[in-house]
């Protein structure tokens, strides 16, 4: 798990932890965050007061390195390229002036060096006759985290940062929207459980595998189910004061352009938009904004995310761009869902809430579905909450005559 920081308005800090496999994004995402403190470890527990609190028992990253570049991690690579930092390298090339490369650093590569292998020259192929990259995929470097810019003095503190804002995330190319934050605590751990993500190079013999269930499951030391309950228990325990409970969400920034109607595996949008995502769970957190209630939680209005990607990043964001992130691909959702379900039923003592919640969610699928057909747009999500509001208006005495169908 990582752990940073968002500023938000009039001098406000957020904190944020956040859980990943390896390999999808945690360091990106804390070096994201104003003020960071760890990329890979979090230690919670509720204080005395009620708040949830972490801190990281490291004291510096060991992060994967392929695709760390200077337009998406500009602080980490200062740092990796600029004098005063000691850095310990792993799998990477070394070229004839000492100097590192690998896989996806957005410059230019050299022609020969030694990297995991042994000697190297573009070109070079295994006894498979595949070509040799020019770095391992499970190439990382390590460095003090009071090198980075970005360093938070709260990272020191033995009490902890009191934590607003819990995300899941993994490598999800086609299904689930950049963010979107759970109704309650259960449905947030339920995020959790059914994030899907390609195995990476740190699991021996795995790479490319689709994980399911729970995209980390090979870095859980005991019983999936045990793993599980004392997630439900952890995020919704009374210890935690009201007012103080964090908000759980999901975060993807992995969706591609053939899987939203487009061509080509390229990302739909940028690694640093994550800015821009980060800033809204800022401040949904502290209900400075609305949001479109829909069966899988809560996605962002365009208007908000417009401003945010205007003052964080200086980037436009088009509506198209929106309309193409956030609108619903019904059926993805579903086959996930069903995946998840299947797989979870073949496990022991699975907590039965989790069912709940997928059948909840399936099922007010399936309503949307029947309504706006098989892709269902931000425009469409807001009028199908607005309408469930209407309902419960003119309802409210009666709750058992609440139009149910849409399940929002």
């Amino acid at each position: 798990m990582f752990i940073t920081g968002i500023n938000g308005p009039d001098g406000r800090v957020t904190w944020v932890a956040g859980a990943a496999p390896s390999g999808c994004g945690k360091t990106t995402t804390a070096m994201a965050g104003n003020r960071f403190v760890g990329d890979d470890l979090a230690q919670m527990w509720i204080d005395e007061s009620g708040s949830v609190r972490s801190i990281n028992p490291e004291c510096g990253i060991f992060g994967i390195v392929e695709d760390v570049n200077q337009e998406g991690d500009p602080m980490l690579m200062d740092r990796l390229r600029n004098p005063g930092s000691e850095v310990i390298w792993s799998n990477v090339l070394i070229d004839e002036t000492g100097t590192p490369h690998w896989t996806g650093n957005g410059e230019a590569q050299p022609i020969r060096g030694r990297n995991f292998q042994g000697p190297w020259k573009k070109g070079l192929n295994d006894a498979n006759g595949k070509e040799i990259p020019i770095s391992h995929p499970n190439a990382r470097c390590t460095i003090a985290s009071s090198a980075l810019a970005n360093y938070a003095d709260e990272a020191e503190a033995p009490e902890g940062v009191e934590t607003r804002v819990i995300t899941y995330s993994g490598r999800d190319s086609d299904t689930m929207p950049p963010v979107w934050v759970a109704k309650n605590s259960d449905h947030g751990v339920v995020i959790g459980a059914c994030i899907v993500s390609a195995a990476t190079a740190t699991e021996v013999g795995a790479s490319g595998v689709k994980r399911a269930p729970w995209a980390n499951a090979p870095f859980i030391p005991g019983a999936l189910g045990d793993y599980m309950k004392a997630q439900f228990d952890f995020f919704g325990s009374a210890a935690i004061a009201e007012g103080k409970r964090p908000i759980l969400a999901g975060l993807n920034y992995f969706l591609t352009h053939e899987a939203r109607g487009g061509s080509g595996k390229k990302l739909l949008g940028e690694k640093k938009d994550v800015k821009a995502w980060l800033a809204w769970l800022e401040r949904r957190a502290h209900g400075d904004v609305e949001a479109i209630a829909t069966p899988i939680g809560f996605i962002p209005r365009y208007a908000d995310l417009k401003a945010l990607f205007q003052e964080r990043i200086d980037k436009p964001y088009p509506e198209d761009l929106y309309n193409r992130q956030f609108s619903l691909y019904v059926d993805n959702i579903l086959a996930r869902i069903d995946l998840q379900t299947t797989a979870y039923a073949k496990e022991e003592n699975i907590p039965p809430r989790l069912f709940e919640v997928l059948k909840e969610q399936r099922e007010g699928l399936v309503a949307l579905k029947e309504k706006f057909g098989p892709v269902v747009t931000p425009d469409q999500l807001a009028e199908a909450d607005a309408r469930v509001y209407r309902d419960r208006q003119s309802h409210r005495h009666d709750p058992g005559c609440l139009v149910r169908r849409y399940l929002l």
